[in-house]
């Protein structure tokens, strides 16, 4: 029996499409590893193949169509929040580790809620065993503390220390990627999606370049305290140097932080901040060609951005004190100086409900104090603290978790405190924002802390144009 040449060619076709997305699923190291490299990295051999549970995402490799692979970059001043220039800045793009200042940021805060201590002791399960590197060197059955897994994202960006810190705060790595995409909304991430804990290819998982710019200012505001450990150049694990991938701290004038990432699909990004002349800027890079290509055009960017500050007269940076809820210190972190608490052994949180079970036990509560919903709620002034509690797709939800957040604050703060529901937009997408706002900033801080204890997880945030555009 013969076949036309033509169904023979379509069907050799679809054969090497097929293998093309096969090999896509292999899994690159966080690349920046080999940032002196000046060449794209190739794509990865067909024999690397990656672990049955990588990613929870098992399906061969498939792009997203609606994100694009071209270089897009956003430079702003890191006071007020205002764009100094930018291309494409709210175009979808992969993060690829970038990922991992979202799980730092949860990290920060399960310490100064009091839900890690930094010399808790985690144990190292067999999905953190089986991550792709780059990895910390983790053993079977073993442990690790909270300040070395943190230290290992920071310096070596290891994916085995991500899997460990996402079990140890959300259950299970799912459960975490749900809990970081909940704290993007409320810190005004509209277009970022999580679905696992490193940023290791997953197609859902996307970002833009101001949401990274959000999300680094969010980790100097919330945690200035902390901030100084991305400035760090090698940490030490077990006699072992893990060196910082962010090449840029030894090599661009007052450079202090933040991540660099990569994978086949994102490219080569970076997220940096640096200050000169008394003023700090943030800036993104996504999508680079090359280590060294994506570093040579963030200098770019940024020395043009401090000429365009100057004559802007952008406003000086002013050093963030440190807030009530801190329990620890940069030093710390990379010392382990006067840590108090002896090492505790964690136990592996339980997992969330799913939402459908969620909505059933929320349909059952007992009914907390009444809170108002103002028909036009007003933006709060700028300066002003706010506790953020979620931003949520329907009006319901937000004032659900409004009055569940409400009903667990002091009665006292329950007084003070304004509740506001209100409506964001971001490009097609509307969202409800849950606030409670006439707050100072102990009354926010506190409160925060105090609702993360009973798990309502919320962000005590000082209203600027950064998350509160249309503040007054």
């Amino acid at each position: 029996m013969t076949f036309p040449l033509k169904r023979i060619a379509v069907s050799l076709s679809w054969l090497a499409v097929s293998l093309l997305f096969a090999g896509a699923v292999a899994v690159p190291s966080d690349a920046d590893a080999q940032s002196a490299s000046t060449k794209r990295a190739a794509p990865p051999s067909k024999s690397r193949t990656a672990p049955k549970n990588f990613a929870r995402n098992p399906s061969p490799w498939v792009p997203n169509p609606a994100v694009s692979g071209k270089t897009a970059y956003l430079i702003v001043d890191a006071t007020s929040g205002r764009e100094i220039s930018s291309d494409q800045a709210d175009e979808l793009r992969h993060p690829a580790s970038l990922t991992k200042l979202m799980t730092i940021y949860l990290t920060f805060s399960a310490l100064d809620s009091g839900r890690l201590a930094l010399g808790d002791s985690l144990p190292v399960s067999a999905s953190a065993l089986n991550a792709p590197p780059t990895k910390m060197g983790l053993t079977p059955g073993g442990s690790v503390s909270v300040r070395d897994a943190t230290m290992a994202l920071v310096t070596r960006s290891a994916n085995d220390a991500a899997v460990v810190l996402a079990e140890a705060i959300g259950g299970d790595e799912q459960n975490f990627a749900r809990l970081m995409t909940q704290r993007a909304r409320q810190l005004g991430m509209t277009s970022t999606v999580f679905r696992n804990a490193s940023g290791l290819p997953h197609r859902e998982q996307v970002t833009t370049a101001r949401d990274q710019a959000r999300l680094a200012n969010a980790l100097m505001r919330d945690y200035p305290h902390y901030y100084a450990v991305f400035a760090v150049q090698s940490y030490t694990y077990r006699g072992r140097p893990l060196d910082n991938h962010n090449r840029m701290l030894g090599n661009y004038e007052g450079a202090d932080g933040l991540k660099t990432g990569y994978t086949a699909a994102s490219g080569f990004n970076l997220v940096m901040s640096a200050v000169r002349d008394s003023r700090r800027l943030i800036g993104v890079v996504m999508g680079g060609e090359s280590a060294s290509r994506r570093d040579r055009q963030m200098a770019d960017l940024m020395d043009r951005g401090f000429a365009s500050a100057q004559s802007m007269g952008v406003s000086p940076w002013t050093s963030i004190r440190k807030p009530p809820s801190a329990r620890y210190s940069a030093a710390q972190f990379v010392s382990g100086a006067a840590i108090q608490e002896a090492p505790r052994a964690v136990a592996k949180a339980e997992p969330s409900p799913p939402p459908a079970a969620a909505s059933q036990a929320a349909s059952n509560r007992v009914a907390g104090p009444a809170v108002p919903t103002p028909p036009e709620p007003e933006n709060p002034p700028l300066g002003s603290w706010v506790i953020q509690v979620g931003s949520f797709n329907e009006p319901q939800a937000a004032q659900l978790a409004l009055e569940r957040a409400t009903a667990a604050l002091p009665s006292a703060m329950r007084s003070n405190a304004s509740a506001s529901v209100d409506e964001i937009q971001m490009a097609s997408k509307v969202f409800h924002r849950a606030r409670l706002t006439n707050l100072s900033q102990e009354q926010a801080v506190d409160g925060c802390k105090r609702l993360e204890k009973k798990k309502i997880y919320c962000s005590p945030l000082q209203v600027t144009a950064w998350n509160t555009p249309g503040a007054r």
